[in-house]
């Protein structure tokens, strides 16, 4: 089966980070193409990990998304977005989805 997961990063020269909404799962990087690349490696990383254990275990892990705050952070920044608020502090955001075959 394939999910679509919900990620975000955020950054400027030499600071981002990425995360995904739905696994709680985070990187850091020097650019966006850095976070970029590293977040479905640590995503697959964490699906096989997790398709290892018990059913329980595995529903647990690949059910659990980030905590309220960094989703209402996400929902606000997709907001700004809509209405084209500038940049702030110099930082930059990107919003995507990506496949993942989860168990």
């Amino acid at each position: 089966m394939t999910r679509a997961l919900h990620c975000f990063a955020e950054g400027r020269e030499g600071e981002w980070e990425a995360i995904c909404l739905d696994l709680d799962i985070a990187v850091q990087g020097a650019s966006f193409e850095d976070v970029f690349r590293s977040l479905p490696e640590a995503i697959d990383l964490y699906v096989e990990a997790a398709a290892e254990l018990p059913e329980a275990d595995r529903k647990r892990l690949l059910g659990r998304p980030a905590p309220l705050g960094v989703r209402l952070k996400f929902l606000a920044l997709a907001f700004k977005a809509l209405i084209r608020e500038p940049e702030r502090q110099g930082k930059q955001y990107h919003q995507f989805t990506m496949p993942v075959a989860v168990a």
